[in-house]
């Protein structure tokens, strides 16, 4: 495609920024620490609403990787927080998502995803932040994908690079589990049009 396609693409029912479509990356936790799960700002992730009792119901398997302060939280304030259409997991001292664990050299993960790897859940974890650095919002009513870049990334941005994994690639399986296989493939599809 020219440089001078329109910065918003339709595909399917799916309006999706081109920096979707010509980003390269692949997530490098030993360079970013888990930064997406730790960012300030006094929200955590973003929820759907039918995602809340989902999550809610992860917390008792989730809880055995986290720390007794965040298992009061949780007790005390609940997993979730706002109001319907605008619900998010609980933050943490303006920063950390409720459900953050630390393993190694402060590496922040998620404890959702932890009781999923382990069978301990059938939930695996918010898709905002599986499909995370791909956000989703509302534009003429509709979806829209948007690439959120952010400095804690760059290791993320350079791995994708060097290894030749466009964004589309890296984060199939939460694109298919968001839109289903065939809207993946038609992503696939756009994004193979701007390496010609």
């Amino acid at each position: 495609m020219s440089k001078r396609t329109p910065r918003l693409i339709q595909v399917d029912e799916l309006l999706v920024d081109r920096s979707v479509f010509t980003t390269t990356f692949a997530c490098d936790l030993s360079a970013c620490h888990g930064a997406c799960c730790t960012m300030p700002g006094g929200r955590g992730a973003p929820l759907e609403d039918p995602e809340v009792p989902l999550v809610e119901g992860a917390v008792a398997a989730a809880g055995r990787w986290l720390s007794r302060a965040k298992r009061e939280i949780i007790a005390t304030q609940g997993a979730v927080e706002g109001s319907p259409g605008d619900m998010t997991t609980r933050c943490v001292e303006d920063q950390d998502c409720v459900f953050v664990y630390y393993e190694g050299e402060g590496v922040a993960k998620c404890a959702i995803e932890r009781a999923w790897n382990e069978g301990e859940t059938t939930f695996r974890k918010p898709l905002s932040c599986h499909l995370f650095p791909i956000r989703v919002d509302q534009l003429f009513a509709g979806d829209r994908l948007r690439y959120e870049e952010i400095e804690e990334c760059e290791g993320g941005r350079a791995r994708g690079a060097a290894e030749q994994i466009d964004l589309i690639d890296f984060l199939e399986e939460p694109l298919t589990r968001a839109f289903g296989r065939e809207t993946w493939l038609a992503l696939k599809e756009t994004a193979s049009a701007f390496e010609e």
